[in-house]
């Protein structure tokens, strides 16, 4: 299943975290967590999965959203992922939360880093985003992770 997750980041250069439901299928407990989902076929490509995602899952427009040249590919209940991770801008803070969440938050990077219920290396996640904020990328090649 083809997937994308992104990091929604406000005019202030503050990161979302979304806190998950404890009755989540998979991890069956709250997480920490940003917008991610799946592409269905209304999205002509991965830009728009991840415009409809954050407004589905935020009530947030995205003003632009880059590819980080990162892939995650794991598997979740029996289905076989592949995730592509995208910094997203939009310019509101005001948040409507879908079913999937029970709580937001905007923090700086270093409160994001240190909150997040992250799989992967946070070091490398910090260099990632640090990077993005100054819209830049630091997989210059396409960088897949599996977990």
């Amino acid at each position: 299943m083809n997937k994308i997750l992104s990091f929604v980041v406000n005019e202030k250069n503050e990161f979302l975290l979304l806190k998950g439901s404890p009755n989540d299928p998979q991890f069956k407990k709250s997480l920490w967590y940003v917008v991610t989902g799946g592409c269905e076929d209304i999205d002509k490509n991965f830009i728009d999965t991840v415009r409809r995602e954050v407004l589905e899952e935020t009530n947030l427009e995205v003003i632009d959203s880059v590819y980080l040249n990162w892939i995650f590919n794991y598997n979740s209940l029996g289905i076989e992922c592949v995730e592509r991770v995208y910094f997203s801008r939009v310019n509101s803070t005001k948040i409507t939360l879908n079913e999937e969440s029970i709580e937001y938050k905007w923090c700086d990077l270093n409160e994001f880093i240190n909150m997040i219920d992250w799989f992967g290396k946070k070091e490398v996640l910090t260099k990632v985003l640090k990077e993005a904020l100054l819209n830049n990328k630091y997989f210059k090649e396409q960088q897949i992770d599996v977990f």
